[in-house]
């Protein structure tokens, strides 16, 4: 993916159809697609801005919001499953997948180990 053009490029482009340049004109004269432009236009009339949306970097967790909710509902059972999590958050009309859980656990630090209360095998290990 490409990176976005730069503000200056993306309000001359505004600044050209709003002064009555046809979209091919507009093209031509700034060296960017028709498409390019119908997206700066739909973005400077639905914002008021031509500023690009955020490129690259961190992104949060869908369930940042939840985390204290998910943290009573872990602490009350430990053994809980990611479809039992899912079914809560669904109650609370939070719709997330599993992986989504999954990987926001992860990231909050639980594990999902068992604990080593098997049988042994029949080499005598636990």
């Amino acid at each position: 993916m490409g990176k976005p053009y730069s503000e200056d490029l993306q309000s001359s482009v505004v600044h050209a159809i709003e002064s009555g340049h046809t979209y091919e004109e507009t093209a031509e004269l700034c060296g960017v697609s028709v498409s390019s432009i119908s997206r700066f236009l739909t973005r400077w009339r639905s914002t008021g801005s031509v500023n690009p949306e955020k490129f690259g970097g961190y992104k949060g967790y869908a369930l940042e919001g939840q985390r204290y909710r998910i943290g009573r509902w872990l602490d009350m059972r430990p053994d809980i499953t990611l479809s039992e999590l899912r079914a809560r958050l669904a109650k609370e009309n939070v719709a997330v997948s599993q992986t989504a859980i999954f990987r926001f656990l992860r990231h909050l630090g639980f594990t999902f180990k068992k604990k080593a209360c098997t049988r042994p095998n029949k080499t005598g290990r636990t």
